[in-house]
């Protein structure tokens, strides 16, 4: 599950924190969360600083001379004992606004408007100890930060703390809780957590397995333009998940995703498009969204294109741009991406035959499992030399996919 985390916004007297960490197993870039730093009220806490942490009273009694005016303004209402000054003095250092960047300071001053009980600074410190920034990496640190921000409410914190007890990444697991937590934060109308929470819903994940709760949380957070969950929402009315099957409805939440740029989103809405499933038959809409999943590394995609290109239907005709997709795709380790490159570069009618590297993605395709790849593969290898044949075999059993920078589903 994605976290809520840095970077903060410009240190002007606010600093506004705002998050986001890469998402859950299956997922992309979340929304930013913009923490309320103002309107809190303080309760009377205990204190909970260890010995281990940094303290305040190291920290110098005035800002540094480097500093902008605005931070040093700051810094002295800090100094003088306003827990969000201190918050917002930790938020500028954190993340260089108005004076040198310096993690340690900023988890300093998180420390101690933490132990004033202020909850914005509660999650900051506890983001911190999750990430090791600034502090040494103490899962059990975080997860009691998270936990005294979320008791005042804060439903980034609940989110966040959740997903460290779901994860047991240094500390125990806990999926009841976790699940309590994302429920809590779902009703409060936190969109991750909807989604978090029917996720739990329908593996039965520290709460009873239920399909059709799954679907209603799902289709709450799917309403409020969750790309993740307007994907999964479509899967589940297209396999009748917890709501009666719909292929219309399906095609509608995966057009939904897909204009959010959800690369599987857009792959499976061009397939819909070019079957005509729950919509009329569009190729030229089928490609449109192929190419678009294809910016996003969808060698699926890139494969479905290239055929639309090399029969002209939708697109316009263009045989180089096809083998240019299918070579990128075969390059980036999708099977049928090589057998379809190398039986096309044996048969030699759509695209230029080549017999050299026809045998070369036939035997990386039917080392893949592609066994259709066998017979054009002998058939090829009938015309090649036997010093030709043992390069290419030396060469293909050699094959690793290539790495590329795939957005991820947001």
């Amino acid at each position: 599950m994605s976290r809520l985390a840095f970077p903060f916004g410009p240190c002007n007297g606010q600093c506004i924190g705002r998050s986001v960490r890469p998402d859950m197993a299956h997922t992309a870039a979340a929304a930013a969360l913009v923490l309320a730093l103002l309107a809190v009220p303080i309760p009377a806490l205990a204190n909970k600083t260890a010995a281990s942490q940094p303290s305040v009273l190291d920290a110098p009694a005035e800002a540094p001379t480097t500093a902008s005016p605005q931070f040093r303004a700051l810094y002295a209402k800090a100094q003088a004992g306003d827990p969000r000054a201190a918050n917002e003095v930790g938020a500028c250092y954190a993340a260089g606004r108005g004076v040198a960047k310096s993690p340690t300071d900023a988890v300093r001053w998180w420390t101690l408007a933490a132990d004033k009980g202020l909850p914005a600074a509660q999650f900051n410190l506890a983001l911190a100890y999750e990430q090791g920034n600034g502090v040494p990496q103490n899962a059990q640190h975080a997860l009691e930060y998270y936990k005294l921000a979320a008791a005042q409410g804060m439903t980034a914190a609940m989110y966040n703390l959740a997903g460290l007890e779901s994860s047991g990444q240094g500390v125990p697991f806990n999926f009841a809780e976790a699940a309590r937590y994302y429920e809590t934060a779902a009703k409060k109308g936190h969109v991750k957590s909807m989604y978090a929470f029917a996720l739990a819903c329908s593996r039965g994940q520290g709460v009873t397995r239920d399909n059709a709760r799954a679907a209603g949380w799902m289709r709450k957070a799917a309403e409020a333009g969750y790309p993740r969950a307007q994907y999964l929402l479509a899967q589940m009315y297209a396999q009748g998940i917890g709501v009666k099957k719909d292929i219309p409805k399906a095609a509608h939440w995966l057009e939904r995703a897909a204009k959010n740029g959800h690369a599987r989103a857009q792959y499976s809405y061009a397939l819909h498009c070019q079957l005509g499933q729950g919509l009329p038959r569009d190729p030229a809409a089928a490609a449109r969204w192929y190419r678009e999943a294809a910016k996003h590394n969808h060698t699926g995609a890139m494969c479905n294109l290239a055929l639309l290109l090399l029969d002209g239907r939708g697109v316009t005709k263009d045989p180089a741009e096809a083998q240019r997709l299918l070579a990128q795709a075969a390059a980036l380790g999708d099977p049928k991406a090589e057998f379809n490159l190398g039986l096309l570069l044996w048969q030699g009618k759509d695209l230029p035959k080549n017999v050299p590297d026809a045998y070369y993605w036939l035997t990386v395709a039917e080392n893949h499992g592609i066994a259709e790849a066998k017979r054009p593969r002998v058939e090829a290898a009938g015309v090649l030399s036997r010093s030709d044949v043992q390069g290419l075999d030396a060469c293909a059993a050699q094959f690793k996919p290539a790495t590329a920078a795939t957005a991820p589903d947001i």
